[in-house]
């Protein structure tokens, strides 16, 4: 299956870049650190749901909290059903629900964030709402590293573990780089592993571009539960996939211009009237 995936993760990066070049707008650089944790939820099965039944009640809530990295999300959703690629090719533009930062009147996007630091705020209100419906579907969240330097993820990361929240599964995307530039420099984190393992999680750290730890670690089975609730520590590298991007902190909101685009497409094998 890993060998499908990263295949699938290739096709993902070339269409990140090809939607990009139309709209001329979007978190590259942050949407190819998180496509192969996407790609594994969505197309490794993770998840259960159901694209004819977006409001599904016994489906699986996935939350982007670090809810600019779209351009990921939505062709992701393209090849779960969700939404069709024509559709997403609009992204950004005149009268397109498919906006620059998530929004749930999308299929399949299950609240708005792009305010870092409330995504997993929103998840603990799915895990709890799923503890007293006796239901067991679960809830994913995805989040930025630089997000964690928000208080209210602090807030949030002391909740779960408080109640237990064991059906809430927790991820952050540690690719190391923030808007004003690297973590370590804007306001150090590490040991981010030590830290959460300080508040009660169970924390893995893992390669979160090896789809054999992804799978082996985000799916976990739902009939029989962790003792404690799940922290995945993913340690991924902006822009991966394109060398021109890959841990360059300039790339976390810059748009390519012209000869950028020429040297990701010989990067990346993508025909150059791609995008267009």
């Amino acid at each position: 299956m890993s060998t499908d995936l990263e295949q699938k993760a290739l096709d993902l990066r070339k269409r990140v870049i090809s939607v990009s070049k139309m709209s001329g707008a979007g978190h590259i650089a942050s949407s190819l650190s998180s496509i192969d944790i996407l790609n594994a939820l969505y197309n490794g099965g993770i998840l259960r749901i159901d694209c004819k039944q977006p409001e599904w009640r016994e489906r699986d809530r996935f939350i982007l909290s670090k809810g600019h990295a779209t351009l990921a999300l939505y062709n992701v959703l393209v090849d779960a059903g969700f939404v069709s690629q024509k559709d997403v090719d609009r992204y950004c533009q005149k009268g397109s629900i498919f906006g620059g930062h998530t929004t749930s009147s999308v299929p399949g996007v299950e609240c708005n964030t792009g305010s870092l630091g409330h995504g997993l705020s929103f998840a603990i209100g799915s895990a709890l709402c799923a503890r007293l419906e006796k239901a067991d579907y679960l809830t994913i969240a995805l989040s930025g590293d630089g997000e964690c330097q928000e208080g209210s993820m602090w807030e949030a990361a002391m909740f779960i573990t408080h109640y237990n929240l064991i059906n809430l599964v927790w991820i952050i995307d540690k690719n190391n780089i923030q808007l004003c530039g690297r973590i370590n420099a804007v306001m150090n984190l590490d040991p981010l592993d030590e830290k959460l393992k300080a508040f009660g999680f169970d924390v893995k750290v893992i390669d979160g571009h090896n789809y054999d730890e992804l799978m082996s670690t985000i799916k976990i089975d739902r009939n029989n539960l962790p003792a404690k609730p799940i922290a995945i520590i993913a340690n991924t590298i902006k822009g991966k996939g394109v060398p021109l991007m890959e841990d360059v902190p300039e790339w976390h909101g810059r748009k390519p211009n012209a000869d950028d685009y020429a040297i990701i497409y010989e990067q990346l094998r993508m025909p150059k009237d791609a995008g267009k």
